[in-house]
């Protein structure tokens, strides 16, 4: 009789015994791929870095290796019939956005229509233009004072290395003899004429 009651306590012991084991091989399984996970990640992000940096620099395509024209990079980039600063008030509206091709090289050439239907004069100044790769190209043009209800032309003209193309050009609105604006304006991909 003492030794039934002890096979019956072993059983209920043995069952317990297998759940641990089993637990412990379900935790161990987890680890497992938590560390796959872990070292996987890693290795698949740079993978799809090291092959993008390979494709645009080294294998032909994009922009710079066709040189046919791409949509440009700035969404608030403007060109013909765009206005140039918004947040001035008085409009001055893009008429040319080209790059003029001659035997004696590139000119990109920009000139924008000034109205002035505020109550004070204003004054539009075109200076620097900054290309594509980040090169720079100081110039001036201004439209002079243009009186309340009037309006004025300004055409700017640089030039530009071959296969150049500009980016941005620097905006300065003077309103009543104080500056209003001082900024560089993202530009649309300008057409090649010539």
């Amino acid at each position: 009789m003492t030794d039934s009651p002890s096979e019956t306590d072993d059983a209920p012991e043995t069952a317990t015994s297998d759940g641990d084991d089993e637990s412990e091989i379900d935790r161990r399984r987890l680890i497992r791929w938590i560390a796959v996970l872990a070292f996987a990640v890693p290795v698949v992000v740079e993978a799809l870095t090291f092959g993008n940096i390979i494709g645009d620099e080294l294998l032909p395509g994009g922009d710079a290796a066709t040189g046919t024209p791409t949509e440009t990079d700035h969404p608030d980039a403007v060109g013909v019939d765009d206005e140039l600063l918004s947040e001035t008030a008085a409009t001055e509206t893009v008429a040319t956005s080209e790059v003029r091709e001659s035997d004696s090289g590139r000119t990109y050439v920009l000139k924008v229509e000034v109205t002035n239907d505020t109550d004070a004069p204003v004054e539009l100044r075109l200076r620097t233009l900054r290309l594509r790769d980040d090169l720079t190209i100081d110039g001036v043009s201004s439209t002079g004072t243009v009186q309340p209800g009037s309006s004025s032309p300004v055409t700017a003209a640089w030039s530009v290395p071959t296969d150049a193309t500009p980016a941005a050009v620097q905006a300065i609105a003077i309103r009543d003899g104080g500056t209003v604006v001082d900024e560089f304006v993202p530009l649309s991909r300008p057409p090649i004429v010539g």
